[in-house]
């Protein structure tokens, strides 16, 4: 079950809220409608394949003991420390035993010439958004930031069907006391409204947007043949906004399911393609994994020197985003988009310090240019294939424009989608964010209206076409 599916939408979601506010309506109680959210974000979970859900379970009830030793014990003692180090190192563990365990067979068997055999296992969905949370969760434990703890709490604290499978990556102090809040509880008419309307702006970016910019990155990425320059470029732009719609969409059915239930959940994009340099598009793309990167990457290891200098902030950053990169997938092509943007990121603190403003324009150009050049290496299958992409970007001799990899494309999708994917290049750039838009959202007629035209498009759509999952689904 994926959100844009009409299962989610009219089905499962509305039995979650009906049931969970009439829940909240007939008990004082908080736990008859928190036990219900969590059976129905269980559900949610296990109807993409249910062998999955004891690992879930698995990896909650380590973590909930973990955490209960953590803010019962006195602080101070020696066997905290070892308990969260025990408990990170499990962790990592877990998620590179299912991930990342083919990925290093295969590399040691390839170095040292050896025929070590390579385990091929399915991973938990999710794995990585709901293993990093706990990480974070049990670091928060140590460090005091959580005072009441117990199973019903963390269990929906990590499972939440809104978040689960890919984010946002949310921290307990952000969930937790709206669960405990009775206030929150009860049905709130605005807030529903608020939430209907971004999960409905979410479903359009997905199926209308994200969708036909697939089929012109497909159609690029997978030709088999050099692309001319204008292809190379064609290819990696509609991947790069694909990717933003597809994920930002999905981001946005999360915060607008989650607003419905009055439950807050934390922003993750904000106008990233109006970014004037790289430190700046990362503040405003995935914005909460940049808080774990942050937070729980970057932070710790510039501690851990003895003393910290600009030189060593700088390598900090660059190691922080190759295991960022590496997070992402157990390929070399995630590792050089982490290790780019490592460097990148390098780079504009070191011109940041020698002080040397460019104008505006030129800002933004080499930043877009870059973030979409980075991520030719997210999409290509193998690393010679990404080289090849982008030597095709800028390679004139090869040819200003070449058709022939998407003339498979259906002539009505050319058409129409060429006129989503500009209009959607314009709203990615020029409009006004989902993060703006729901700090403003006020119900109105003229809200209603929009609400619905979206919602129509959006369902003719995704009635008219394959359902496609979510990109993020797959890390």
């Amino acid at each position: 079950m994926t959100f844009n599916s009409f299962t989610f939408l009219f089905l499962f979601l509305p039995a979650a809220l009906i049931v969970y506010f009439a829940l909240a309506r007939v008990s004082r109680s908080a736990l008859w409608p928190k036990a219900w959210l969590l059976l129905a974000s269980m559900v949610f979970y296990s109807a993409a394949r249910i062998g999955y859900l004891p690992l879930l379970a698995g990896s909650i009830g380590f973590n909930y003991l973990a955490a209960k030793y953590l803010t019962s014990a006195t602080e101070g003692r020696w066997s905290r420390r070892a308990v969260l180090v025990g408990g990170i190192v499990a962790n990592i563990g877990f998620l590179g035993c299912f991930k990342y365990g083919a990925f290093f067979m295969e590399n040691v068997n390839r170095v040292f010439g050896v025929g070590l055999p390579v385990p091929h296992m399915s991973f938990p969905l999710g794995i990585s958004f709901f293993t990093i949370q706990q990480i974070m969760f049990l670091v928060d434990c140590y460090e005091g930031l959580v005072e009441e703890h117990n199973w019903l709490d963390h269990a929906i604290f990590v499972g939440f069907f809104a978040y689960v499978t890919m984010g946002p990556i949310v921290r307990w102090k952000q969930i937790v006391p709206q669960l405990n809040d009775q206030r929150a509880r009860m049905f709130n008419p605005d807030r529903f409204a608020t939430g209907l309307f971004i999960l409905v702006l979410g479903l359009f970016k997905k199926v209308v947007l994200a969708d036909s910019f697939f089929r012109w990155a497909d159609a690029g990425f997978s030709s088999g043949q050099p692309l001319s320059m204008a292809g190379g470029w064609i290819a990696a732009l509609a991947f790069t906004f694909q990717l933003y719609f597809d994920f930002s969409g999905y981001t946005d059915m999360a915060i607008g399911a989650a607003l419905m239930l009055n439950i807050v959940l934390p922003q993750n994009f904000d106008a990233p393609f109006r970014a004037l340099s790289i430190s700046e598009f990362w503040r405003r793309w995935h914005m909460t994994l940049t808080v774990f990167i942050t937070t729980y990457l970057y932070t710790p290891m510039l501690r851990s020197l003895k003393r910290a200098t600009f030189a060593k902030a700088l390598m900090a950053t660059f190691i922080a985003m190759v295991i960022a990169g590496l997070w992402h997938g157990a390929a070399w092509t995630f590792i050089v988009f982490g290790a780019l943007h490592g460097a990148a990121l390098v780079v504009n603190q070191c011109w940041k310090k020698a002080k040397w403003p460019l104008p505006g324009a030129i800002s933004w150009a080499v930043t877009f240019v870059f973030v979409v050049v980075a991520l030719v290496f997210f999409r290509s299958a193998t690393v010679p294939q990404a080289w090849e992409v982008v030597r095709s970007m800028f390679t004139p001799a090869a040819g200003l424009f070449n058709y022939a990899p998407w003339t498979g494309i259906d002539r009505f999708d050319q058409v129409t989608g060429i006129g989503w994917m500009l209009a959607g290049i314009a709203v990615a750039i020029h409009g006004r964010s989902s993060f703006a838009l729901q700090r403003t959202f006020k119900p109105s007629w003229a809200a209603v209206a929009a609400t619905t035209a979206l919602a129509a498009v959006a369902i003719l759509y995704a009635n008219g076409v394959v359902t496609r999952s979510f990109v993020y689904r797959d890390f």
